[in-house]
């Protein structure tokens, strides 16, 4: 077991690596790393979150159930599994812990008692990344069964983390919201398009009450391949996994939350979104391109601008001049530029059309809602 004193560097180190310009893979990478030599385990999974519905999207992992994923996603996201993603983003320590959650009966949770423990999984620690904007991915570790559960002052180091790692993927999501925003072209399209996202029809996949693959339309197949590594899941014959997260939700009856925006692999934005069907069994997913209000919202968020530097941005971006702003939001006209100043800041540009470029660009008059 790690000293304090080794614990204590090992969080200035990561503090230090989450402070610094690595990529999202090098941050997760070297992270799980320290982490491994300090609290030590050997498999683990990092997904990214959509902040406002607190469902799994692109990630990293090295773990041996890939194939029963969709069993997994579907036994944590029925609503009735223990120690989940969605329970550490709520947490007030920002960390769960199987053991602890099940008083070491592992059994009790669904997805450890039907696929983790085939594979030789113990002991299972989700820390959510979070910090005040919200959640934007878990760390989720997993002891093997011969190695015994997470001591308290592993699950201490952890919880600590949360905000340091909460905030560094919060700003490298940002980032990839600048690097989609850099690739539009004069003309209003983007560099390199896929036909998803230059106005090919929403594609549908059709699952049964197993998660089973049953039908989809046409263009589905278009929409699966700009998700993140879709090929790899291909490979497993399964789908991505946001679309078994969100299919699991919707037939809670959830289904406002049945969705997730993330990233293409082209640089665009897809939302998966899932509903029961009406008389049946079976779960209908759509997947397609994020509407500007919704990459606005997300945009936004990732940036850290407040509620009212939201609403501010977002009269700007739909066009209103400063006057209009204070009109609408009944403050004053030097308030308006000082909550500009601050955006500019945030968003690091230095004019207004800065503003409309980072945040999706142009979007129907209105102050976005935190529903979307």
């Amino acid at each position: 077991m790690a000293t304090v004193g080794a614990r204590t560097r090992s969080r200035e180190r990561l503090e230090r690596l989450a402070a610094s310009g690595v990529s999202s893979e090098e941050l997760q990478r070297e992270t799980v790393a320290e982490l491994q030599r300090v609290v030590g385990f050997d498999r683990w999974c990092w997904p990214s979150a959509d902040p406002l519905t607190l469902l799994p999207g692109q990630g990293l992992a090295e773990h041996d159930f890939g194939p029963h994923l969709p069993r997994v996603l579907d036994r944590e996201y029925s609503g009735s599994d223990v120690a989940t993603k969605e329970q550490a983003a709520r947490a007030g320590s920002s960390l769960v812990c199987l053991s602890r959650l099940t008083g070491r009966d592992l059994a009790r949770s669904g997805r450890w008692d039907d696929v983790l423990r085939a594979v030789g999984i113990g002991d299972v620690v989700v820390l959510a990344c979070r910090d005040r904007h919200g959640c934007w991915g878990w760390v989720e570790a997993y002891r093997d069964q011969a190695d015994g559960p997470f001591a308290t002052a592993d699950l201490g180091m952890l919880a600590e983390l949360a905000p340091v790692l909460g905030a560094a993927m919060r700003r490298r999501a940002a980032a990839s919201w600048d690097q989609g925003s850099e690739k539009a072209s004069p003309d209003g399209g983007r560099e390199g398009e896929t036909d998803a996202e230059m106005g090919t029809p929403a594609g549908v996949v059709l699952l049964d009450s197993t998660l089973r693959l049953v039908g989809s339309t046409p263009t589905a197949s278009r929409w699966v391949d700009a998700l993140p590594a879709a090929r790899l899941f291909a490979g497993w014959g399964i789908l991505p996994p946001a679309v078994y997260a969100a299919a699991s939700r919707a037939r809670t009856g959830a289904d406002r939350t049945a969705r997730h925006l993330g990233p293409s692999v082209d640089g665009g934005w897809v939302q998966v979104e899932a509903a029961r069907v009406s008389g049946s069994d079976q779960v209908a997913v759509t997947l397609r391109a994020g509407t500007e209000r919704e990459i606005f919202s997300r945009a936004a968020r990732a940036h850290g601008l407040s509620a009212r530097e939201r609403q501010v941005a977002s009269l700007l971006v739909a066009g209103h001049d400063t006057s209009q702003i204070a009109r609408a939001l009944v403050i004053s006209p030097w308030t308006v530029q000082d909550h500009l100043k601050s955006v500019f800041a945030k968003l690091g540009v230095h004019s207004r059309g800065g503003v409309i470029a980072r945040l999706g660009g142009p979007r129907p008059v209105g102050v976005p809602g935190e529903s979307t």
